[in-house]
């Protein structure tokens, strides 16, 4: 079954900075989100990955999940953002193909990206940032 284009979103970096501090910088991006779709919140954190989900601001429902991985090699650290759970807006939209399906907090997704990719090179000016945009 196709998914929602939207959903295929994700950030790619890479940088000098350590995998401790990346993983730092991933948690501490999450409360910077102002979005009127919902926060998002830090679920876990390890060293390596960073789970974070999309909540909505009246009933605290779970409207995404996705995931911040973290590797170094070569002297170099890796990241990686992925999202693992979504829900698609119902009324017209549902009649849609679901590759054309517009997912329900995307804005908070992205919003969150911003200010991941605005800590990150605030400390690495020369870190490489691939954005899939999902459209």
């Amino acid at each position: 079954m196709a998914k929602p284009a939207q959903s295929r979103a994700s950030l790619s970096l890479g940088t000098s900075l350590s995998v401790g501090r990346i993983s730092e910088l991933a948690a501490k991006a999450a409360p910077s989100v102002d979005d009127s779709n919902g926060r998002v919140r830090v679920e876990a954190r390890t060293q390596n990955l960073v789970t974070l989900t999309v909540v909505d601001h009246i009933e605290g429902a779970e409207l995404m999940r996705f995931t911040v991985s973290i590797d170094r090699a070569s002297g170099r650290t890796s990241s990686r953002t992925q999202i693992t759970r979504f829900t698609t807006k119902s009324g017209v939209s549902a009649l849609m193909p679901e590759s054309k399906r517009k997912l329900v907090a995307f804005s908070a997704y992205e919003s969150y990206l911003d200010w991941f990719v605005s800590g990150v090179v605030a400390e690495d000016p020369q870190a490489i940032v691939t954005l899939v945009s999902g459209e």
